[in-house]
């Protein structure tokens, strides 16, 4: 009898087996797809792709995906906040430090509406989720454009990397069915 029940059992455990793996390949597939959906759309793939899989774990819904984008883009926001802080602390120059205030102000302006944007997600209310994460970017763009040419490299690579974390948040709040 113990013969005829392995012999119909383990046959049934290695196809479930089979169809389990198979089918999480294709929920990995359909991860991965949707992600570098997303990173097509930025300045740098290769940092956004890295960034989604090191703070994501499958599987991966459009949710969740722009509830990690907008933590990440949060967390970066407050490290360049940071640093401006200090950059403007460090000026010799009166021009320099008037510069970064304006920074200053923006990041600061940004991490409010980043917060604001995760409560939206939060509670569902996806209009003002879209509506906060559009003003973002140009929180970006006038720093970089009141720095002009005072601009270090290390604040060119810091606002890079805020707008694409910016345009993922985005990009994938897009994806939200609403």
């Amino acid at each position: 009898m113990a013969s005829l029940f392995t012999s119909y059992f383990l046959p049934l455990v290695l196809v479930a087996n089979i169809f389990n793996f198979q089918t999480s390949l294709c929920d990995i597939s359909a991860d991965e797809a949707l992600i570098a959906g997303i990173c097509r759309q930025v300045q740098d793939p290769p940092f956004c792709l890295t960034t989604f899989r090191q703070i994501l774990a499958h599987p991966y819904v459009p949710e969740v995906v722009t509830r990690a984008a907008i933590a990440q883009s949060l967390q970066n926001a407050n490290n360049n906040h940071a640093f401006i802080v200090a950059a403007k602390a460090a000026a010799k120059d009166k021009v320099t430090q008037d510069l970064y205030a304006i920074c200053d102000v923006g990041y600061g302006l940004m991490i409010t509406i980043l917060q604001d944007a995760a409560q939206s997600l939060a509670n569902k209310n996806y209009i003002a989720l879209e509506n906060d994460l559009s003003k973002c970017p140009r929180f970006v763009s006038d720093c970089q454009n009141a720095l002009g040419s005072k601009t270090t490299p290390e604040m060119l690579d810091r606002s890079r990397k805020q707008f694409d974390l910016l345009i993922m948040s985005n990009v994938a709040e897009g994806l939200i069915k609403k």
